[in-house]
């Protein structure tokens, strides 16, 4: 890893094999695993039901509209469903699609700032390796094409401020940008790079850099993009649309928690630190480093400056915000590994006066127990819980995988071979994947409604309305196409509302059965002793029929 070398190649080089690498991490075995329940499902159900009905303006759900998501994401799932069909490689395609470009965006930033092509590089190496980059990379969700979009807009908020001859055209597509975010999430798409921007100028006391015609412009092209979706659900949907994506979606989730267990003020600090593994632990000697450069007063604290402004003004910004989740910061990633390669980046320097190596070698260290841990601990879980793990050899290649891992980077480590490390934590990486695609028969259908339903679907071709527990009822709809009633037994329905029928009381519950006659059931198995409870002295027949997943087919018939 040599820095001349590094300097001496082409970008287009680098990028080449960070999109090498972002497939091969990112997309690679995404139609292996069938989509799961309950987030995948929902928004290609969604997709699917726009190309079904030629519903392009308004986003559908159980054949209603349902605005829980601005209409950029389902645009795209639809764009590949219609091409393509429904498949999950198609519908993993977009998220994969935009994590690669994300690496590609994030060793152009680091560049920038920098002018470092093995910083830049390793950048983009970090960010593409992290667990929950690689998770949302493979996963049907709305975070990672928003953050990709937020990452360009700040990208060109980036050129704008290091390349003045070029500052109309980067605020302008900055944006741009801003409202393609907006169009996929909500307003987080304009106030985050907004907060971060405007962070970063009071730092530097450059507030004046805003006083320009090309942020009018870029206002311009900003609502010219951003609003005519919004004013046309206004119109065609009123009050409907504005109580669900205005109150529900950005108002109530700032005051109600939607997951209250994880409301608490160290929830993304947890995120932040186990996000970025398995290089969580140069974290501390890379925020050491970096305010060293503070103290000395290098010529890098501007940039360390924004990439400062970038996680501290998303933490800030959402930290307050009663609803958590761990994608809702997922933004700050980027800007985490361009520290930790700016970090290493110095390591590799070889430099006797930086004394850098020190720490290095303590997080290598650390790492190596780590992965020791998790080898050990694997191989207990599965002697203890034999009943839950159906097959032991996910286990032991895991443990094996692990083990060797840690024996690499403690072996090149104790050599002082300080690339050779960085390269080795990559094999944690290829573990982890490894060990998932191998366990995907056994742990499919517990993540995934596919395997039952086809079960289901040989049991009952009736057409009948379905019984479901509230957490299968997008994946029961999405791989059966039927109407579905959800059984929550003192339940506070859906967070987002679902046009779908809920029953809440064991009344609701004999109602619902009495309009059926013959009614099939897929549910956990806690709605399935619900169920023996209510029918117990009621004229009805129970039959257990399958089970898969800890979901079970239930028919039950009026005698």
């Amino acid at each position: 890893m040599d820095r001349d070398y590094f300097q001496s190649r082409p970008h287009g080089q680098w990028i080449g094999f960070l999109v090498l690498f972002g497939f091969l991490m990112l997309m690679l075995g995404n139609h292996m695993v069938s989509l799961t329940h309950p987030d995948e499902v929902f928004y290609t159900q969604t997709a699917k039901e726009m190309v079904a009905h030629n519903s392009w303006l308004t986003p559908l759900i159980f054949d209603h509209p349902q605005f829980e998501k601005p209409i950029l994401f389902y645009w795209l799932l639809a764009l590949g469903i219609k091409l393509f069909g429904v498949t999950p490689f198609v519908a993993r395609f977009w998220p994969a699609f935009f994590g690669i470009g994300g690496l590609c965006v994030t060793y152009w930033i680091a560049w920038m700032f920098f002018g470092r092509k093995r910083l830049a590089f390793l950048s983009g190496i970090i960010l593409g390796s992290s667990f929950i980059y690689l998770a949302l990379s493979r996963a049907v969700l709305t975070d990672m094409v928003f953050s990709i979009w937020v990452i360009v807009a700040l990208a060109f908020f980036c050129f704008a401020y290091t390349r003045r001859e070029y500052k109309s055209l980067g605020i302008i597509l900055a944006f741009f940008f801003s409202a393609m975010a907006v169009l996929t999430k909500g307003a987080l798409g304009f106030l985050f790079p907004c907060f971060i921007i405007l962070l970063f100028l009071i730092w530097q006391k450059d507030l004046g850099f805003l006083k320009d015609r090309s942020c009018v412009w870029g206002l311009v092209v900003f609502l010219l993009t951003a609003l005519p979706w919004h004013i046309a659900m206004v119109q065609l949907y009123g009050r409907v649309f504005i109580e669900e994506y205005i109150h529900n979606v950005h108002i109530r989730r700032l005051f109600e928690a939607e997951h209250p267990k994880i409301d608490t003020w160290y929830f993304y600090f947890q995120v932040m630190f186990g996000g970025i593994l398995p290089w969580s632990f140069f974290l501390f000697p890379a925020g050491h480093w970096v305010g060293k450069q503070f103290q000395n007063r290098s010529i890098s604290c501007r940039s360390l400056s924004f990439l400062i402004c970038w996680i501290i003004g998303i933490y800030l910004f959402m930290q307050p915000v009663h609803s958590k989740l761990a994608s809702y910061i997922f933004p700050v990633f980027p800007a985490m590994a361009i520290l930790v390669a700016y970090y290493l980046d110095h390591v590799l320097e070889k430099n006797p006066k930086l004394n850098l190596q020190q720490g290095f070698s303590v997080c290598a260290y650390a790492t190596c127990v780590l992965m020791s841990g998790a080898a050990i601990a694997a191989i207990i879980f599965g002697n203890q819980y034999s009943q839950m793990v159906v097959s032991k050899w996910p286990v032991y290649v895991f443990s094996g995988l692990s083990l060797l891992s840690a024996l690499m980077i403690f072996i090149f480590n104790r050599k002082k071979q300080f690339g050779k490390v960085i390269c080795s934590y990559l094999g944690i990486n290829i573990t982890l994947l490894a060990v998932l695609f191998m366990a995907r028969p056994f742990i499919e259908p517990w993540v995934s409604c596919k395997g039952i339903c086809d079960i289901f679907k040989k049991i009952d071709q009736s057409g009948a309305t379905v019984l479901t527990s509230k957490f299968y009822v997008r994946g029961i709809r999405f791989y059966t196409d039927r109407e579905m009633a959800v059984i929550d037994i003192s339940g506070k329905g859906f967070f987002s509302p679902h046009p779908v029928l809920f029953l809440n009381t064991d009344q609701m519950v004999l109602d619902f059965l009495e309009r059926q006659g013959v009614t099939y059931a897929i549910v956990k198995e806690g709605n399935v002793e619900d169920l023996k409870r209510i029918l117990a002295g009621q004229p009805y027949r129970l039959e257990e029929l399958e089970g898969m997943g800890g979901k079970y087919i239930l028919r039950i018939e009026k005698i």
